[in-house]
């Protein structure tokens, strides 16, 4: 009689000839279990974590390094149709050595006076229809030549798709890059009673920009004092921003950096995948409407 062993083995050495249903009607193994028995082989694992490592990393290289294992799960499904365990995919980028590297959220109170504005957004960072709740921040950008200083970027999100839908960049920080920026959200068709939503910066307690807000027809909301959750969606870009920036260039000039920002702003909007839709932003709208 022969050992389960050697049924196996008999089976794999013959199935190239004979199909593996007849090939079991001769021993008194099952399916299953030779099937277990076949995966279990030295080489099985290792080829096909190899295929499916190919295709990891060819997601991994066109996000430029910076999707992480449930965006590469999502694109997997989209582009190959393949349904594969968030785990599995960490394993395999763990075993290769795939790593997307986010730093620790961080933010900063502000101490500037609260003025009269309430908040209105209330942390609802979800809107029903485009241009309803809209989040606005300005973030900096270290640049390295021809000497060590800073960017500026003012951004402004739309909570219903998470696109950012205007946005300046400047060497320097004041209220006419603000301006700039609100000017473009004007030649927007905004939803009736739409929320702009900032923290307690100075330029966001500033009168005019107050009274540019009012004249815009925005409901004007702001963060409580030192409460950096209440803006947490926009903070959430600025560091996923500069994270993934230095896969799109290079910081070493003014004009760099600009150029490098607005790439990553068009990436942003047009491919990068939102783990809450499973598509780009403007894909999600474009697929909503």
């Amino acid at each position: 009689m022969l050992t389960k062993q050697q049924q196996f083995e008999f089976i794999h050495n013959y199935a190239s000839e004979f199909s593996i249903s007849l090939l079991l009607k001769l021993t008194t193994v099952s399916r299953a279990g030779y099937y277990k028995w076949k995966n279990s082989q030295p080489g099985q694992h290792q080829d096909r974590d190899l295929a499916l490592y190919q295709l990891i990393l060819d997601v991994f290289n066109e996000s430029k390094k910076t999707y992480g294992v449930r965006r590469i799960k999502t694109a997997l499904l989209n582009k190959h149709g393949l349904i594969i365990n968030h785990k599995c995919i960490r394993r395999l980028m763990n075993k290769y050595g795939l790593v997307c590297v986010l730093p620790k959220p961080k933010f900063k109170r502000r101490p500037q006076p609260f003025g009269t504005i309430g908040n209105i957004l209330n942390r609802e960072f979800s809107a029903e229809k485009p241009l309803q709740k809209l989040c606005l921040d300005i973030t900096y950008i270290k640049v390295n030549h021809p000497y060590p200083k800073w960017i500026y970027l003012c951004a402004v999100k739309d909570l219903y798709n998470h696109e950012i839908v205007a946005y300046d960049v400047s060497p320097t920080q004041n209220m006419m890059q603000v301006f700039r920026v609100l000017n473009q959200v004007s030649k927007l068709p905004l939803a009736d009673q739409a929320i702009l939503h900032t923290d307690q910066g100075f330029q966001f307690t500033n009168k005019y920009y107050m009274k540019r807000v009012a004249d815009m027809g925005l409901i004007q909301s702001m963060s409580r004092r030192g409460n950096c959750w209440d803006n947490a969606c926009i903070e959430n870009f600025f560091r996923h921003l500069k994270a993934e920036m230095p896969h799109f260039g290079t910081s070493e000039t003014l004009e760099d950096v600009s150029m490098t920002i607005n790439e990553y702003i068009n990436y942003y909007n047009h491919k990068r995948i939102q783990t809450k839709y499973g598509m780009s932003p403007i894909e999600f709208r474009l697929h909503a409407a």
